[in-house]
């Protein structure tokens, strides 16, 4: 009876300790990912950024987790972190490119937009992408559309002149808060894609506001749809 304990005991010990192997490895691989993409944006120079120290925080407490076992916990912290980091970078690019542009050639390019889109419009693999309420955050169930959006994009850049990305709202909020929030989601969008390896020079973020609504009514599924990131790409 005892022998059959200790076997039983040594079975739980072992299982116990693969379940920690198998946690920890992952852990420090997506802490490396997350402390990569940091260093990334610290080169891009996004020190400086909100997105940069929200990354930092976030990865400073996944190690606190870590420390104490919490391996899930930790693991979402550094996957918000790294995509935070990434995001910094990219608006950093962002605004090292706009800085380069003059008032006139940035309006030249808002006219372009805006004069062509009806006409160069085409069709393209590109899906949009949606917020929760009174957030720009892009959601962790969306990133994935993103980074599919990104390769396109990238493979497809010699074909396009510009890749508009327009921030949408739904009706709730006044016109004038709905089109800062527009601009918002359109931005973390253009950032994020920026810093996975878009060009700044062919991406636009452009916000509708509830000026434009995909769905329209006063429900829960109208707000939703409503709530979104959608793209344009303008033809050469």
């Amino acid at each position: 009876m005892i022998k059959g304990k200790g076997i039983l005991f040594f079975v739980m010990i072992l299982v116990l300790g693969m379940y920690v192997v198998s946690c920890g490895p992952k852990a420090d691989k997506e802490l490396t990912d997350a402390e990569d993409a940091l260093l990334a944006a610290q080169e891009a120079g996004a020190e400086n950024t909100p997105q940069y120290q929200e990354a930092e925080e976030l990865i400073a407490r996944a190690k606190e987790l870590m420390a104490a076992g919490k391996q899930n916990e930790a693991r979402s912290l550094l996957e918000e972190a790294r995509f935070k980091a990434i995001e910094a970078k990219g608006q950093a690019i962002s605004g090292q490119y706009m800085a380069t542009m003059s008032d006139t050639e940035i309006e030249v390019q808002s006219d372009y937009l805006a004069t062509q889109k009806p006409l160069l419009q085409t069709a393209s693999g590109l899906q949009d992408v949606f917020f929760n309420y009174d957030s720009a955050d892009v959601r962790a169930d969306t990133r994935g559309t993103l980074d599919s959006n990104a390769g396109y994009i990238i493979n497809n850049a010699s074909s396009m002149k510009l890749v508009a990305v327009e921030g949408y709202c739904d009706i709730r909020g006044t016109e004038e808060y709905n089109l800062a929030l527009g601009q918002r989601r359109a931005e973390s969008v253009k950032s994020y894609l920026v810093g996975v390896g878009v060009s700044p020079a062919i991406i636009q973020a452009v916000s509708k506001g509830e000026t434009e609504q995909w769905a329209p009514g006063a429900t829960e599924y109208a707000y939703q749809q409503n709530r979104r990131a959608h793209f344009v790409t303008v033809g050469k």
